[in-house]
């Protein structure tokens, strides 16, 4: 509904990878771009929310507590355009405001497969939280992660 959201799963070099079978240790990234759709792109959208649930076999590695930089390859995303981002053992959130002219936004997170087994990988959501007008979800799925 108005906003278009798309997902990938990358490795450390920044390569696509499929996150439904895992080795445990693994590190990647999770990317999320959201974009206006075409004829909203001039308009401003206020209060919106991308929220991922992640698989209990997941973990995020907190990259803000760390210091740890971003590599190079995602100098060519929006990145840092949420002005609140939540970060919990089972989700990350972003809360950002669409100015009349940005049209695209990206989030990233960095993700550590760390427990074996087969998990849910619940749908990402983004919505503008107070206009049901704006509204976009990726479906989730099975994810496993398998021992080294």
């Amino acid at each position: 509904k108005n906003l278009i959201l798309k997902v990938e799963w990358l490795d450390e070099d920044g390569m696509p990878i499929s996150p439904l079978s895992l080795v445990q240790g693994t590190t990647f990234w999770a990317h999320f771009r959201v974009e206006k759709a075409p004829s909203f792109s001039r308009q401003a959208i206020e209060e919106v929310a991308l929220v991922q649930i992640l698989p209990a076999g997941w973990e995020v590695e907190n990259i803000r507590l760390s210091g740890q930089a971003r590599p190079t390859w995602m100098s060519r995303w929006q990145l840092n355009r949420e002005e609140y981002q939540d970060i919990r053992d089972d989700r990350v959130m972003w809360f950002f405001d669409f100015p009349p002219r940005s049209a695209t936004f990206d989030f990233i997170v960095k993700l550590n497969a760390v427990t074996v087994g087969e998990f849910a990988l619940p749908p990402t959501l983004v919505e503008a939280m107070y206009n049901n007008r704006y509204k976009a979800t990726k479906a989730g799925g099975t994810v496993k992660v398998t021992a080294r």
